[in-house]
């Protein structure tokens, strides 16, 4: 029923010219499309203070959450969240193309520090929660190196929030993309926000070489221009979810 109304809605405001736009809710979209399909890993890349993570182990239950957050100032939260959930399990690093150390720009934002310096666009944005304050020494690692470190782990969802570092997190899954994630939820940017920092459509070039399609677009961005900047997606494994 909320499916209908939710078309329903869509064809009365929009009608047959209506822009890509969605009204559902990606938490709720991504248990409908991995319906029958056993979830037993989850990456949320971008933790923070563990809230994905949350709705995510909410929504499958059965999984494992590991929670990549290299900023210290969320260490804290996510320890205690360990404690308090046995699936929860916090990991202190950066994922990339490479192993190694790199610096983390942490910015006055704690929402938009990087591994990327922020841009022209993102400090027209957000003046003052763009601008770094410290530099912090992090540990890279791919996504690759590090289940195959942990178990040959199996991750059937990728979810990125690292701030124009997704490109350089999914070259590192290469074998991770090819052998078991279903569906990759991550943020994109149309026009860029970092320094180096990937767009959307080198995201989704990447993502069909591995026989990903983009099902859907959340919650879109502007500057106060106009101008569209940054949004999410959620991409699927075509054939594996008969799509």
């Amino acid at each position: 029923m909320a499916n209908l109304f939710s078309s329903f809605t869509k064809k009365k405001l929009f009608g047959k010219g209506r822009n890509l736009v969605s009204f559902d809710e990606p938490f709720d979209v991504m248990p409908r499309l991995l319906k029958g399909h056993a979830v037993t890993g989850i990456i949320d890349a971008g933790a923070s203070s563990g809230r994905i993570s949350r709705r995510l182990l909410r929504r499958f239950p059965d999984a494992q959450v590991y929670a990549f957050e290299p900023n210290p100032l969320y260490a804290a939260a996510l320890k205690q969240y360990e404690n308090e959930d046995s699936r929860f399990h916090p990991q202190f690093l950066a994922l990339s193309d490479c192993e190694g150390d790199a610096a983390l720009h942490v910015t006055e934002s704690p929402g938009n520090a990087s591994l990327l310096t922020p841009g022209e666009r993102l400090r027209d944005i957000a003046s003052e929660g763009a601008t770094v304050k410290a530099d912090e020494k992090v540990e890279l690692v791919t996504i690759d190196n590090w289940a195959k470190r942990n178990g040959d782990l199996s991750i059937e969802l990728i979810k990125l929030d690292i701030q124009g570092a997704e490109l350089k997190a999914l070259r590192g899954a290469a074998r991770m993309l090819e052998d078991s994630t279903l569906i990759v939820y991550t943020e994109i940017c149309f026009n860029p926000l970092y320094e180096g920092g990937a767009l959307y459509g080198e995201i989704d070039l990447l993502l069909r070489d591995y026989g990903f399609g983009l099902y859907d677009i959340y919650k879109p961005k502007c500057d106060s221009r106009g101008l569209i900047m940054w949004a999410n997606a959620i991409f699927v494994n075509l054939k594996r979810l008969g799509l």
